[in-house]
């Protein structure tokens, strides 16, 4: 992994939302934890492990779920 690599990633995890505020987020524009799941390939139980802080996305999972909330605060943020 380069050094660019390493701090995109970095930059990546300190944008990532608390669990809890990731569920609300999800909750608030009014998608399951089956639609995340699907819109970044993984299962469900995934989504239900990262709103509960078991465990966090990593690889090439977490940019698009960072992406994907960074949305979802934008859409719940509209009147």
């Amino acid at each position: 992994m380069t050094l660019d690599d390493a701090l995109e990633l970095a930059r990546l995890r300190r944008h990532l939302p608390s669990p809890s505020a990731r569920r609300r987020l999800r909750e608030r524009v009014g998608l399951s934890q089956e639609q995340i799941a699907q819109e970044l390939g993984v299962d469900r139980a995934a989504v239900s492990r990262w709103e509960s802080g078991v465990r966090s996305p990593r690889g090439a999972t977490l940019r698009p779920y960072v992406e994907l909330l960074e949305r979802l605060a934008r859409e719940a943020a509209q009147p």
